[in-house]
């Protein structure tokens, strides 16, 4: 019989903005818009403090960097906490069901198998995996629904072995799963100081 990794979860709030804003600056557009828009803020500010010339085109110039650089803010920071309002399917408990034959997603609304194929990159952090598909379409698993170091092991190699060219260059962890043996264990007792 195939392996089967099961993982049932709620999002919360903080981990779904946390999410969308690793997905946003993973995007090379994200970033030069961000460069471009503080590059306009600086010229602006830097021509207005040395120039008497036409103050209008400087100012105007000043004032559409800033408003570039309060959208990047906004998009960064704002919209994903809003998404994550505006969308009831956000709040219902999900549960994902991982094979070779795909991913089994079931919530209280949704019922579906997605293919592997679907995903065209995997990004991962300290605190989940993203699966992205389409422009800014993503699954997000976090980390810490799995039930142990092993279940996590296993997932990360079924996502190696069926999304083998997808995962970002930039990888956070680029090191071999962790061995139960070798995880840190927080002390029952705090260390004495005295």
């Amino acid at each position: 019989m195939a392996e089967v990794i099961s993982l049932r979860f709620k999002y919360t709030e903080d981990e779904y903005a946390a999410a969308s804003r690793l997905n946003m600056m993973r995007s090379p557009g994200f970033w030069i818009w961000f460069v471009v828009s503080s590059l306009l803020c600086a010229l602006g500010v830097y021509l207005v403090s040395i120039l008497s010339m036409d103050l209008g085109i400087l100012f105007f110039m000043t004032f559409l960097g800033v408003i570039w650089l309060m959208l990047w803010l906004l998009q960064l920071f704002v919209v994903p906490r809003q998404a994550f309002r505006r969308e009831p399917k956000f709040r219902d408990e999900y549960l994902l069901q991982f094979s070779d034959d795909g991913i089994q997603f079931v919530t209280p609304q949704i019922d579906a198998l997605i293919q592997w194929s679907l995903y065209t990159r995997v990004v991962e952090n300290e605190r989940f995996y993203l699966l992205v598909y389409g422009q800014n379409m993503m699954s997000v698993i976090p980390k810490r629904a799995f039930a142990s170091v092993e279940q996590q092991n296993a997932f990360d190699a079924m996502l190696r072995r069926r999304l083998s060219g997808c995962f970002d260059p930039r990888r956070l962890r680029a090191e071999p799963p962790i061995d139960s043996a070798t995880r840190y264990v927080t002390p029952s007792e705090p260390p004495d100081w005295r």
